[in-house]
């Protein structure tokens, strides 16, 4: 579907903020077409600056998969910090306040959370967004967000998960955002093994989609990760998307090999989708 625990080779998002310190991948955090994973605990790569506004969210061999993001502006490194359960008003848009659905205790009534252990690595993060290109994972990417929030996290094992939150202009945009990150995915398999061809690595990378509600989608891919904004180990990453409303609720883990855990079950991945839904 990312040596320092890694968030989900499904996440890599690089913008200059914070939020890094959180992973598809779940949930690494890189910027513009070349994206690459979180090197250590909260460490994010430097952003780069590319023609067209991009970014990376964390991916996995890092301690917490916190996405970053990049445009053709240097992001503000003083970005506004939202403490979890508050409300947060976007620039350009005074009198409407965003619920912060992203937080630190988040993850407690997800299915997976009591086998996993997760625990909150960092504060939340929120920033604002003006055109910049999200890039999740290898394969997909989220764009046209005005704010994006994230919380990272860490599992017992160290494995690191990322949960984020991206509000869009209007429905209709969100949607848009939702339809082309599936789109992505169902080619991620092929993009994977043509990443594992160019490294030498072989071409294993297996995408499956695991779960899928009226307005949901999970995925997990199995492979042995390049690098960059995966981990060079064998791992599955797991990708879960929801669209609501005006915004897109992400979630994503990773499972590396050297860090053995209890194996998810992705028999409850619908439940899992239902639980993110149910956070908003």
């Amino acid at each position: 579907m990312p040596a320092r625990p890694t968030r989900s080779a499904f996440s890599a998002v690089s913008m200059a903020i914070a939020v890094c310190a959180a992973a598809m991948a779940t949930a690494g955090c890189s910027t513009g077409s070349d994206a690459s994973p979180v090197e250590a605990v909260r460490a994010a790569p430097p952003v780069s600056q590319t023609p067209t506004p991009s970014t990376s969210a964390a991916p996995p061999g890092r301690e917490s998969p916190a996405p970053k993001a990049t445009s053709g502006q240097s992001p503000d490194p003083a970005a506004p910090q939202a403490p979890a359960g508050k409300a947060e008003q976007g620039k350009g848009d005074p009198g409407t306040a965003r619920t912060v659905a992203v937080k630190p205790e988040g993850l407690e009534k997800l299915p997976v959370e009591k086998t996993l252990g997760w625990k909150p690595d960092g504060p939340l993060s929120s920033q604002e967004l003006q055109g910049q290109k999200i890039t999740l994972n290898e394969c997909g990417t989220v764009e046209g967000a005005t704010l994006w929030q994230q919380q990272g996290y860490l599992s017992s094992a160290r494995n690191a998960a990322g949960q984020q939150l991206f509000f869009f202009p209007d429905v209709a945009s969100a949607k848009a955002a939702y339809d082309r990150l599936v789109a992505d995915m169902n080619t991620c398999q092929s993009t994977s093994r043509g990443l594992q061809a160019r490294e030498g690595v072989p071409q294993d990378a297996v995408v499956t989609v695991t779960a899928t509600s009226k307005d949901g989608t999970a995925w997990s891919r199995h492979w042995n990760g390049v690098g960059g904004m995966s981990a060079r180990d064998v791992q599955t990453n797991h990708l879960y998307a929801v669209h609501q409303g005006d915004h897109l609720t992400l979630f994503q883990f990773d499972e590396l090999a050297e860090r053995p855990a209890p194996p998810h079950d992705t028999g409850t991945d619908a439940a899992v989708l239902g639980a993110l839904a149910a956070q908003n």
